[in-house]
């Protein structure tokens, strides 16, 4: 598991106020007030997490793969985490309250029909919402500023960057310039 990734997934969670914790590859998230809003949709972006009150993170960080129904039956090792006998490794960490399970990959496959079938088996697995790497580091790099020093060295890179005027953002898509 890229440590990089699990980091960023951290940073994003906690910029929202969330307790976030780390269990192997996973992160588990808390957050201690959220608004109801149960009609928030399979697929996240940053403003849907804000209605997730408890959740178990599953970052998959193969960036130069989109996820298919392959690659899910190949690696069933992807959803291990949303089995029930998992369930109860983890509900003493939220105190018995339920728990969304997420899972973090690079993208999806761009053809409506491939894309559909990834979701239908997600959902038949009992994967509660998706999220992607990139709704992930835009959301960071949106709350980083560029004139305070953070002590993870990640976030205190991508402050450097922006600083510099090295990242910009333009329709959910990190372009670095090439000089």
């Amino acid at each position: 598991m890229s440590e990089v990734i699990l980091e960023l997934v951290e940073e994003f969670f906690q910029q929202r106020k969330y307790f976030t914790a780390r269990s192997g590859n996973l992160v588990l998230v808390k957050k201690a007030k959220t608004e109801d809003n149960s009609d928030i949709g399979f697929i996240l972006d940053e403003t849907g997490v804000e209605y997730i009150p408890t959740a178990i993170i599953k970052p998959i960080a193969w960036h130069t793969c989109k996820i298919t129904t392959r690659i899910l039956e190949t690696f069933p090792e992807i959803l291990e985490f949303a089995k029930e006998n998992k369930e109860k490794k983890f509900s003493e960490w939220f105190k018995g309250e339920s728990f969304a399970k997420i899972l973090v990959i690079p993208q999806l496959p761009s053809h409506i029909d491939l894309k559909q079938k990834v979701l239908e088996k997600l959902q038949s697995t009992g994967i509660n919402h998706l999220i992607t790497i990139p709704v992930i580091l835009t959301g960071v790099i949106n709350k980083i500023e560029a004139r305070k020093v953070y002590s993870s060295p990640i976030c205190d890179l991508l402050r450097v960057l922006k600083f510099y005027k090295l990242i910009s953002l333009s329709q959910e898509q990190m372009e670095l310039p090439l000089r």
